[in-house]
Formats: structure tokens, C-alpha cells, sequence
């Protein structure tokens, strides 16, 4: 995704402030599904965690920063408005190659302030989870290759998930973070002055019912761009608001909103001229006016008639799509599924919802990628 270049952090944001705890292994062993898990399993002992997925950070294109710079440059960021709304710890999942690498993904952060929990698996269960997952299968291989080739002899706490029930490993690495928050102790350092925020030239802003594919619609409209040769990112904001029991992002839409706008800050810092926003109807409403006159933005909301909804949040029910955190609709069935069906085809003909100014799209007989290429010809011929 992002060439190799130089890591970008800001002076104004500062490093993470919070206890971290990070999440190491190769794709399939577990990392993001422990980290949301581990956001209920801290509660349960009183204390409020927050989560990320780094390689939420670094979805961008045509820029000089690395991937290891675009991580380390967002999470100091997530790290104030987690820690504003009453985070005592930060959890995030990502690759982590060696001690160096992971010092560089947090700079400035001494390392017993990191507990670096490596999960491991063989290299079966790794293609049978990611086969399971059914997602971005072109890269199993990649992935078994990366385990074969990590060296975690630097992780604190090492963890094989290849036969241990999810619950089994997330009680391990609760019991390992009490332990390391304890040691460490909160976070001391004041905050300072909220930084100003630097503006992309484009700000896409894509909202609409739930189970519409907003999330999948966003990427394919990033990779189009991507695919042009723009210097363009791409944030879920839906991925940006975990904190406390269950994830809990519903619950902290403007928290959510200003995490977004924060990363994109970042983003644009590191050379994104265009970044495309995909999230919930409240927090795109409060993000459009986050920007300065001189941005130049647009906000779609996708439309979907109740046929095409029930179909879509079917296929989530049944763990089909991006395997992304947080999506509260994967198992539901009978009553459960056929309200959360009724509530997205509401949100669908609610105008009060949708983002002003918002350019509709039908997408109820179009794909994804189809949809992305009728949000952008709109773009280019306003």
C-alpha cells in the first residue's frame, strides 16, 4: 500500500500515552479478534481498554510515508481521544517483525510501558481460518510464510492459538494486561493543547443504512483512486471507536468522529490529498463539518431498497464479506435478524439520517465496485 519512507509523527501529538498492549502474529492466528474480545474480558475486571486494528491505519497510496510511519503516526492520535473518554489502556493488533520494528510503530515509548503478545498457530489452522474467513485468500500463503519467517523471541508473552478456544486465549491475555497495568500504572502525561488539524484537498464521505456495504463500498472507491495513481487513504470510522465492553463504537459516535478526523489529519500530514471516510450516519454528519472551505468535499449516501438490504445483512449473518470487527449482525437469525433487517430498511427512508447535502445512490442492483464508479463520476462531473 504506502511506499516505503520515512515515519511521520507529528511533534504537536507526542507518543502514546496509555499502557499498550500489542498483538503480534502473522494473518489468521487471532490478533483482531482477541483484541475486540479482550475489550470485554478487561471490563469484566473494571478496566475500560480501548482497540485498534493497525492495519486500519494504513490503507493509503501515492504518498511517501511507510506503513510502519502511518501507524506510528496515528496511533499518538487515537491514543487522546481514547484516553479523553476514560481509556486506561490501549490494545492494538498488527505485524510487529522485531523489538525494532515495534519501537518504531510506537516512538517515544519506553518499552516496558508495551506488553507485545505474540499469537502464534501451525500451518494448517492458518489456511483453514483464513479459507474460514474468505477473505483476501490470494495471500494465505503469504501469511504462513510470515510465521515461518517472524522471530518473536522479543515478545513478553507468547500464546499458540492453533488448538485453544478464542475465550481460552483472550483469559490469557487479560490476565497478562491486569498484570502489565498494574506495573505500569496510568497514563501521567498531560495531554497539552488539542492539536490543529491538517486538511486533505478532498474529503469523501460515504454513510447510509446499516448492512448497505458501506465499509466495502469505501475500499473499492480507495482502490479506484489508488489504482489512478491519486494520492489517496481510506478510514473506516466505524473501526476507530472501540472502547470499553463490547467494542462498544455505537456508543461513542463523537468520539468515533473525532478519531477520524484526528487520523485523517495525520493522513493528509503524510501527503494524502484525498481521503475517503465510510461510517455511521451520525458520525458523517459530524464530520462534514470538520473542514475548512478550501476542502473540497462530498458526501454519498447509499440507498438500498428493503429486497437488496435483507439479502446483504443475510450474507453478514452468515459471516460472509470483510471479516471487520464490530459486526454486531454476523449470527443472527429468526426474530434477532429480521429486526435488525427492519431497523436498516428505516434508516434507509429516513431523510432526517442522511448527511446534507448528500448525493443518493440506488445501489440496490449494483456491486460494490460499480457503486464506487458512480460515486466518483458524480464527483468529477459537479
Amino acid at each position: 500500500m504506502a511506499a516505503q519512507g520515512e515515519n511521520v509523527v507529528p511533534d504537536a501529538v507526542g507518543p502514546v500515552t496509555l499502557p499498550v498492549v500489542w498483538l503480534l502474529g502473522t494473518s489468521g492466528v487471532g490478533k483482531s479478534t482477541s483484541g475486540y474480545r479482550l475489550l470485554s474480558a478487561l471490563a469484566d475486571a473494571g478496566v475500560t481498554a480501548a482497540f485498534v486494528d493497525a492495519d486500519q491505519l494504513r490503507l493509503a497510496s501515492g504518498i511517501g510515508a511507510s506503513e510502519t510511519g502511518l501507524i506510528a503516526s496515528s496511533l499518538p492520535a487515537l491514543d487522546r481521544g481514547f484516553r479523553d473518554n476514560g481509556a486506561e489502556l490501549l490494545v492494538v493488533g498488527g505485524l510487529a517483525d522485531d523489538a525494532e520494528h515495534l519501537s518504531a510503530l510506537l516512538p517515544g515509548v519506553p518499552r516496558d510501558r508495551v506488553l507485545a503478545v505474540c499469537l502464534e498457530a501451525d500451518a494448517d489452522r492458518i489456511r483453514e481460518r483464513v479459507r474460514q474467513r474468505g477473505w483476501l485468500l490470494e495471500l494465505t500463503e503469504d501469511a504462513v510464510a510470515y510465521a515461518h519467517a517472524m522471530r518473536p523471541d522479543f515478545a513478553d508473552l507468547r500464546i499458540d492459538t492453533t488448538c485453544r478456544p478464542p475465550e481460552d486465549v483472550v483469559a490469557s491475555i487479560a490476565e497478562a494486561a491486569l498484570a502489565h497495568l498494574t506495573r505500569s500504572g496510568p497514563a501521567t502525561v498531560p495531554l497539552g493543547a488539542e492539536p490543529s488539524l491538517t486538511a486533505p484537498n478532498t474529503v469523501i464521505m460515504i454513510a447510509g443504512p446499516g448492512g448497505a456495504g458501506i465499509s466495502t463500498v469505501g475500499y473499492q472507491t480507495f482502490s479506484r483512486l489508488a489504482g489512478r495513481g491519486a494520492a489517496v487513504a481510506y478510514l473506516d470510522i466505524h473501526q476507530l471507536g472501540f472502547l470499553g465492553r463490547d467494542g462498544g463504537s455505537r456508543g461513542h459516535v463523537s468520539m468515533s468522529a473525532r478519531n477520524a478526523a484526528a487520523v485523517t489529519s495525520c493522513l493528509a500530514g503524510a501527503g494524502a490529498q484525498t481521503v475517503v471516510l465510510s461510517g455511521d450516519p451520525a458520525s458523517i454528519r459530524l464530520l462534514e463539518r470538520s473542514w475548512g472551505r478550501d476542502v473540497v468535499t462530498k458526501a454519498f449516501w447509499l440507498h438500498a431498497s428493503p429486497e437488496a438490504l435483507a439479502e446483504r445483512i443475510g450474507r453478514r449473518a452468515r459471516g460472509e464479506g470483510p471479516p471487520l470487527q464490530g459486526n454486531h449482525r454476523r449470527g443472527l437469525s429468526g426474530p434477532a435478524l429480521d429486526d435488525s433487517i427492519a431497523a436498516a430498511v428505516a434508516e434507509s427512508e429516513s431523510i432526517d439520517l442522511r448527511p446534507e447535502r448528500a448525493h443518493v445512490i440506488d445501489t440496490s442492483r449494483l456491486t460494490a465496485g460499480e457503486v464506487a464508479d458512480a460515486m466518483l463520476a458524480c464527483f468529477t462531473t459537479h
